[in-house]
């Protein structure tokens, strides 16, 4: 059984965002058609033909950096943030990032998963069975990669992954990161207690930082929006740009952006988020969970 985000063994990735120059190309499309350009006349701008722009903004083929200031230019996106937005995405969607080293182990759609993450101003999250990714610590990120691998070498490699992506909360700081976590993820022994109660200190240091809001979502709300499906939602740095919800499965990944699909996961973060205790309570549900495993492994002792 492979871990999210792993690659199919018969068919290495490539560490290609290929959604993410999807997302690109469907933007360009849509600047084109609201000024009523043409495909021709927008490939002749950039020196091309009908079929590029076609091919652009399909995503088969990456954008150049001027062949997308010249068109930004010409469908009249004239404000300087949204320029840098899409200038920083498609910059970060042509170079090579950090994860290509494990493209071995990464599947193309974790890829885009990965930069749309480090791309994002806010990260949404809801976590039915685990701590979010981004504020795991390195014992209980091993302790999960152990419940579905062997290999140490590879455990290790898939750790490493995931610390890494931790680097946005901890050099960037302008990515805000809102989680609703089930109660139950917070009680579930990963690891052990030690793992659990060295997690949830960590978890009690994240809570206090001004671009971290954990909510946790009591057993006693019973039944509600999310029940069983945990997903994300990831808004960029452009405005013109969709949130992205995000929904991950042991083999593949899906991204919604049209309303028909995504609206009902905003609707259902919007109840999670008002059925969840109180940010500010949180720190408190944390640190009654930790007296109760110490007190439970005083009883054991």
């Amino acid at each position: 059984m492979k871990a999210p985000g792993s690659a199919s063994r018969a068919e290495p990735a490539t560490a290609r965002p290929q959604v993410v120059w999807e997302m690109i190309g469907r933007q360009l499309r849509d600047f084109r058609n609201a000024r009523d350009i043409s495909r021709a006349e927008a490939g002749r701008h950039i020196g091309g033909d009908e079929t590029k722009i076609s091919r652009l903004e399909l995503g088969r083929v990456k954008v150049k950096e001027e062949d997308l200031e010249r068109l930004l230019d010409l469908y009249g996106v004239t404000s300087v943030a949204e320029q840098r937005a899409m200038l920083d995405l498609t910059r970060r969607a042509g170079s090579r990032q950090w994860w290509y080293q494990h493209r071995d182990l990464l599947a193309d759609w974790f890829c885009s998963y990965l930069l749309l993450e480090s791309a994002a101003h806010l990260i949404r999250t809801y976590e039915v069975q685990f701590i979010p990714g981004l504020l795991q610590t390195r014992a209980y990120a091993e302790a999960v990669m152990r419940l579905r691998y062997t290999d140490e070498a590879e455990v290790r490699r898939r750790v490493d992954v995931r610390m890494e992506r931790q680097r946005i909360l901890h050099e960037q700081r302008s990515t805000h990161v809102w989680a609703v976590v089930e109660e139950a993820a917070l009680r579930q022994q990963i690891g052990g207690p030690h793992v659990m109660r060295e997690q949830l200190k960590a978890l009690v240091q994240a809570n206090e930082r001004r671009y971290i809001r954990i909510q946790v979502l009591p057993n006693s709300a019973g039944g509600h929006a999310g029940t069983g499906t945990s997903f994300s939602i990831l808004r960029l740095r452009s405005e013109k740009l969709l949130d992205v919800v995000y929904l991950e499965q042991l083999e593949s990944a899906q991204f919604f952006t049209d309303a028909w699909q995504s609206d009902p996961y905003f609707e259902a973060w919007s109840r999670l988020s008002v059925a969840a205790g109180k940010p500010d309570d949180t720190t408190a549900v944390f640190a009654n969970l930790l007296r109760e495993s110490i007190d439970g492994q005083k009883t054991m002792g």
